[in-house]
């Protein structure tokens, strides 16, 4: 009897102590499942965050797309240039050739105009010529006479 009491106490303690190893191990898996549940809620935070990011990102696109729709391109603001510019650019050429041929018509009456004070010139210096010819043949018959006399 005493060696069943000792194999049922050495069972016994064989079954408690499997029990304790399967305790520890419980816990230890316990204790990795407790670090892992931590690591994945602060991996889960980080997602929130990062998920956080992404939607300020899409309204910033969001706001970004909205502004491009309003703005103005360099072709319809050349085609508005060109719209309210471009009678008045015309009119401006107008003008500048109006002005181009008032000034050539000037310059050609100015030269006209030389021309004929040139003429008047040489015709005023030819009769004094003249004049002084005759008035100095008049003034040596005026010697002759008075010599004469």
């Amino acid at each position: 009897m005493l060696s069943k009491t000792l194999r049922t106490a050495g069972q016994s303690a064989l079954i408690v102590i499997g029990a304790g190893y399967g305790l520890l191990r419980s816990l230890r898996v316990l204790g990795n499942i407790t670090q892992n549940a931590a690591g994945l809620e602060m991996l889960q935070a980080r997602v929130d965050t990062v998920h956080v990011a992404v939607a300020r990102l899409a309204d910033q696109a969001e706001q970004v797309q909205s502004k491009l729709s309003r703005m103005v391109t360099r072709d319809e603001l050349a085609q508005t240039l060109d719209r309210v510019f471009g009678p008045l650019e015309r009119r401006m050429d107008a003008r500048s050739e109006q002005q181009t041929r008032s000034v050539e018509a000037l310059r050609t009456m100015v030269g006209q105009t030389d021309e004929l004070l040139q003429r008047v010139l040489d015709g005023l210096e030819s009769l004094k010529a003249e004049s002084d010819a005759e008035y100095g043949e008049q003034a040596r018959e005026w010697d002759l006479t008075r010599a004469g006399r």
